[in-house]
């Protein structure tokens, strides 16, 4: 069963989370988790690995913040995928026919104020992210929160999962965020390597 925050976020029930955490995403996990608690203990931010659930994203696995003042998913959280940092990174990496068909049935709900409610808009985000190789998401969801997000990819250039680093905004103004940028896109490199050579 899915139940729903008065944030919009879903959570996963506990048997889903469960067979989220078997072969053949377990293996991802654990490939994963090193480098996320590297890219926490380099950032001090919270890291998320998400994938693709039905259209939608799900946080599989997670790494706290060390500050007091956190953002980050909850284990088996469900969110949406034209809004977010996650969320565009697993949009962006689909074929066009199979983003109209999640943008057709899933819709554009505004979340906030600044989240992509417009089609060719978003279309010219998710080209964008491909060309540069990450998502940024200024507070898309939850206002007053940054996240930024890069894709782990299969052996065959195929998007399998999403790593993000959230925090408050002003925790990741410039300078620092371009060094965030630079640390979450390695770190996903290096879990896509790790993640191809099992592949092998």
């Amino acid at each position: 069963m899915e139940e729903a925050d008065s944030g919009g976020v879903y959570h996963l029930g506990t048997m889903i989370i469960k067979l989220a955490r078997n072969v053949p995403r377990k293996r991802l996990q654990d490939i994963a988790l090193p480098f996320m608690q590297r890219l926490s203990a380099k950032t001090g931010e919270a890291i998320c690995l998400s994938t693709l659930h039905s259209y939608q994203g799900v946080c599989v696995e997670r790494v706290e913040a060390q500050h007091t003042l956190r953002v980050s998913h909850d284990l088996g959280a469900i969110f949406p995928l034209h809004a977010g940092a996650s969320g565009k990174i697993l949009l962006a990496f689909l074929d066009r026919k199979t983003q109209e068909t999640i943008i057709r049935d899933n819709g554009l709900r505004r979340f906030s104020p600044t989240t992509i409610t417009d089609r060719k808009k978003l279309y010219a985000e998710l080209a964008q992210i491909r060309e540069q190789g990450y998502a940024l998401s200024d507070g898309e969801v939850i206002p007053g929160t940054f996240g930024i997000g890069a894709p782990v990819m299969s052996f065959t250039d195929e998007v399998i999962a999403a790593l993000s680093l959230s925090a408050p905004t002003h925790r990741l103004e410039e300078p620092e965020q371009q060094r965030m940028i630079d640390l979450v896109v390695t770190a996903a490199r290096r879990i896509t390597t790790g993640f191809q050579s099992q592949e092998v």
